[in-house]
């Protein structure tokens, strides 16, 4: 079975940047022992405050796993860093070839 990304595309409001650094900061912590997934966040090159966060499964076993896990805290703090964001969250989920 192939590796399943997911991104999750959004830009942050300007006084909500310091905010949200430490959001995520949060995020990293809490999903570094999961199981399931590797989890990163990337701001775009030449564009401030556009933001990806990178969910990275090793299979679609696990990304399912992942889905399907019942995740107060992660739950809580997606939450919160909606609430920086500055328009449209886009999500895009890709599987890898074989």
């Amino acid at each position: 079975m192939g590796k399943v990304i997911l991104t999750v595309q959004y830009d942050v409001k300007n006084d909500k940047r310091n905010d949200y650094l430490v959001t995520v900061e949060k995020l990293k912590s809490h999903y570094s022992t999961n199981q399931y997934v590797s989890y990163s966040v990337y701001e775009q090159r030449g564009k401030q405050n556009s933001f990806a966060e990178i969910f990275l499964a090793h299979s679609e076993v696990s990304y399912k796993k992942f889905e399907e896990s019942d995740d107060e805290t992660a739950d809580q703090l997606t939450a919160e860093l909606q609430d920086y964001v500055d328009g449209k969250t886009r999500y895009t989920t890709y599987i890898e070839t074989k």
